[in-house]
């Protein structure tokens, strides 16, 4: 059976071999424990949580650390990292080593904290330096030291800027005043223009009164000595310093990058701990035991009792069959070819652990219409010794193993129907359909798709009806299922002269029995024959759904129309030896990106039809997955 039947479990043991039961139970791998809350809600409202709380915190201080060293250190490695990265072996000695070692992590995370800081001390001066040389840069022209700028005994001097549109205004108002003022224009940068001013003080009001009336801004620079020119010379020669400051500094960073190797394997082992540290407090305690609830897989039952015995022999070990009002977790175990597909049906809803697994009935429709939709013989072998290549050599685990299986299934889909419709790179290579070539018959393709989406629906009807039965409601199934499947199946022999007679008598049996049936729980007779009627109404929805799976059609034929352009456009290139140099090279790519394109889409509307015409008859999902205590890794062994 697809979905494993699960028992709970309730452990009780002393307090002073709580850590080796829960390093065995996390190695053991099958046991989901259950929340402390949860524990006080079936009847143990009188017990305490159990905490580790001291050595999380220290983990998780570790774990911070160790994840600053390794971001900051990244960022110096050349090494680029493939997309299925082998995991390292680490045994359990030298696991028991690593951990120990204290001091290193320490000694890496303050040498690339002092680093860091560094550069952004760095940073901070060259950003302080890059905005005064900005300053600085419109008074270059400017050969007066800085310092001299100022006020004397009778005079004034000063720097600022005005707006370019008013430049015109302010020379004239200074100039026609016959004020005892010099005027100085330095530069002009993009909308301001820069001057310098000098004037007898006994006019500093009238002055005054101008440059505030043309929207002057004073500019000041008091911390300087020299020039502008000479002021900005030392500040570049003030960021060559820092720029060799931070290339020692990138040295010594990329001197560590060997030490990511042990960070990454810290990370691992210090989350394996983390997660035994954090798991204790939906335990319950007492001075001298500890008790915890969870569920684990019927079939592990006797593993788990085994590493109790070799454990100690101070415990109890309880199993129980789930509770009504339980919410057992799910854990699927299917076959390799219908496992992958698992991840189709989380991404809607993850199964009721009392329901049923709907992958085995979902994935043969996912794998026949994912092919359907690309459709080219050629596609599918690329598309399959691509990711068979990637399953074997690198072995993949969780999501990206079942991506790549959904994709290696679809692959050769593709190719058995890309050789029924005759597809290999769309018309290239002329060989014959071993059936019929869609683009030559399209009527005949709609139909067929059509058929397969009327096969999809039945299904789905079929396993509704088998849920009522098995839920108990026999008559359910008869009244929801077997007269809605009469009555669409009725109407469809209509249509065909050798059928029509007895499609007559099957549709007026089912429609008879949905006016009766459909609202049965209605006491009111009137409004209950009325929702009957109504409920015929549902034949144009079933309607609306077969159309849905007109999509199968409609990508086939875009796959192999598309193919065939590129392929019109690639051999009007093969003209001379360099146009058939170019020719492969286009059709090599053109063909990759419309296999591209074609996955895509057949994922997506595959998907769409899984979830909303098939789902939709039938599922509801709203389980909770399996989730145990067990080593999780990213970048070590198991």
């Amino acid at each position: 059976m697809a979905i494993v039947k699960m028992k709970k479990a309730t452990i009780i043991a002393i307090q002073s071999e709580k850590k080796e039961i829960v390093n065995s139970l996390q190695k053991f791998g099958y046991l989901q424990i259950v929340n402390f809350e949860e524990q006080k809600e079936q009847g143990f409202e009188e017990l305490q949580p159990d905490n580790d709380n001291e050595t999380v915190s220290k983990l998780e201080t570790k774990l911070s650390q160790v994840k600053y060293s390794l971001d900051f250190l990244s960022k110096f490695s050349n090494a680029k990292k493939p997309l299925f990265a082998q995991k390292v072996q680490v045994d359990e000695s030298k696991r028991k080593e690593y951990l120990k070692d204290e001091e290193r992590l320490s000694r890496i995370y303050e040498i690339c904290r002092s680093i860091d800081s560094k550069f952004t001390e760095i940073k901070s001066s060259e950003t302080k330096l890059n905005s005064t040389i900005a300053q600085l840069k419109p008074w270059l022209p400017l050969k007066i030291n800085l310092e001299d700028i100022g006020n004397t005994q009778n005079t004034s001097a000063m720097l600022g800027f005005i707006a370019g549109k008013y430049e015109e205004e302010f020379s004239t108002l200074i100039k026609a005043e016959d004020l005892q003022a010099y005027l100085e224009k330095v530069s002009t940068e993009k909308e301001n223009s820069y001057f310098m001013i000098v004037y007898h003080q006994v006019c500093e009001e009238r002055i005054t009164q101008l440059l505030k009336q043309t929207g002057w801004t004073k500019v000041t620079f008091s911390e300087y000595l020299g020039t502008p020119g000479e002021n900005i010379d030392r500040l570049m020669a003030d960021k060559e310093e820092l720029e060799k400051k931070r290339a020692e500094l990138t040295a010594q960073a990329e001197n560590m990058v060997p030490e990511i190797e042990f960070l990454e394997i810290m990370s691992d082992l210090l989350t394996i701990e983390k997660d035994k540290g954090s798991i204790v407090k939906e335990f319950a305690k007492t001075d001298k035991t500890f008790m915890l609830h969870g569920w684990v897989p019927e079939k592990y039952t006797e593993d788990m009792t085994s590493i109790m015995e070799g454990i100690t022999d101070k415990y109890i070990l309880k199993f129980e069959e789930p509770a009504e009002e339980d919410e057992v977790p799910l854990l699927l175990k299917n076959n390799k070819v219908v496992e992958p597909f698992e991840l189709i049906t989380e991404m809607y809803s993850v199964p009721n652990a009392r329901g049923i697994d709907p992958n085995i009935f979902m994935a043969p429709f996912f794998i026949l219409f994912f092919g359907l939709m690309v459709t080219d013989a050629a596609y599918g072998i690329l598309l399959a010794a691509i990711t068979g290549y990637v399953l074997k050599k690198y072995k993949p685990e969780g999501g990206m193993k079942k991506i790549m299986g959904v994709l290696f299934y679809g692959g050769i889909s593709t190719f058995v129907w890309g050789g029924i419709f005759g597809g290999w790179f769309g018309d290239l290579l002329g060989l014959q359909p071993w059936w019929f070539n869609p683009l030559d018959e399209p009527l005949k393709m709609l139909i067929f798709c059509l058929a397969l989406g009327v096969i999809h629906l039945y299904t789905g009807y079929i396993l509704q009806a088998y849920q009522n039965i098995r839920a108990g409601n026999v008559m359910d199934a008869i009244y929801d299922q077997v007269l809605w499947l009469m009555l669409l199946t009725g109407l469809m022999m209509l249509a065909v002269p050798s059928l029509a007679t007895i499609g007559k008598y099957m549709a007026i049996i089912g429609a008879l029995g949905t006016v009766i049936f459909a609202a049965r729980s209605e006491k009111n007779i009137f409004k209950r024959f009325t929702s009957g009627v109504l409920a015929l109404y549902g034949v144009s929805g079933f309607l609306g759904d077969v159309l849905s799976y007109s999509r199968l059609f409609a990508l086939c034929l875009a796959t192999g129309v598309i193919a065939q352009v590129f392929n019109a456009m690639g051999l009007m290139m093969g003209g001379s030896i360099i146009g058939k140099i170019i020719m492969v090279a286009f059709l090599a790519f053109a063909h990759v990106f419309n296999t591209a394109l074609g996955v895509l889409g057949a994922y997506v509307h595959t998907s769409r039809l899984q979830y909303v015409e098939f789902f939709g008859k039938f599922y509801e999902g709203e389980g909770n997955l399996f989730k145990p205590l067990r080593i999780k890794t990213k970048y070590i062994q198991n």
